[in-house]
């Protein structure tokens, strides 16, 4: 089966638990104005479900401390049958299952796709259909919570996160928004607060795209961390 590749990263650190092998599917059905991978949205090259197997499988050795292998993109949920072909070879091979997703697709293939991962981190980005179309030109939310739902149903884990941009959802009313979404479910392990930063503003320079935010600056680390705080006393309440 034939998928579509844009890059991979050996040894990644940042994308779920342990060492990982990190494979960045090409295309996307949002076009979100934070970007920081815009580079993803084409079609990528082709690649053979076993011939992508066979790649990963080399790194084995490292996949130590609950390590594997984590799709993300672009979203890699839109290639669910190619990622749930090159999946099962992998978990036959006793390697852990991780996906990075938006939660922007749910049919009968992504829920195939998911019941083999070990491990979904989600990005909540909005938390009204409003803010979805107007900060990533569709609106999927109720599709977010419809797979939340789901993979509540197959207590599959979850991690939650969200990009924190300034002037955007950076107030602790935002914050408490977001809370109030995923409070009720039960799998989800950890909910992160990213900062948005302008490390991928070359990538829009370089492909000749119109970057939406280019007079943004990163968001405040003090700002972070009080809402990092705010954040941690409404999971303790």
């Amino acid at each position: 089966m034939i998928g579509y590749i844009s890059s991979y990263e050996s040894f990644a650190t940042m994308e779920g638990p342990g060492i990982r092998f990190a494979v960045f599917m090409a295309g996307c059905n949002l076009r979100c104005a934070y970007c920081h991978n815009p580079d993803t949205w084409t079609d990528g090259h082709k690649i053979d479900s076993n011939e992508l197997y066979n790649h990963i499988i080399r790194y084995k050795p490292y996949f130590k401390n609950g390590g594997g292998v984590t799709f993300t993109g672009g979203e890699p949920i839109l290639q669910a049958k190619y990622l749930t072909d090159v999946s099962r070879k992998l978990i036959a091979d006793g390697i852990n299952i991780a996906v990075d997703t938006s939660l922007s697709v749910l049919s009968d293939e992504q829920k195939e796709f998911y019941t083999l991962c070990n491990l979904v981190i989600a990005d909540l980005k909005f938390t009204t259909g409003k803010n979805y179309e107007k900060y990533c030109k569709k609106d999927i939310f109720s599709t977010a919570k419809d797979t939340l739902n789901f993979l509540q149903e197959k207590n599959i884990a979850v991690w939650i996160r969200t990009v924190i941009i300034p002037g955007v959802n950076d107030t602790k009313e935002d914050i408490k928004n977001y809370y109030d979404v995923i409070k009720g479910y039960k799998n989800i392990e950890r909910f992160e607060l990213k900062p948005f930063h302008t490390m991928g503003f070359e990538k829009y320079e370089k492909l000749n795209l119109a970057n939406p935010f280019y007079n943004k600056a990163d968001m405040s680390q003090d700002k972070m961390e009080i809402l990092q705080n705010y954040l941690n006393e409404l999971v303790k309440s």
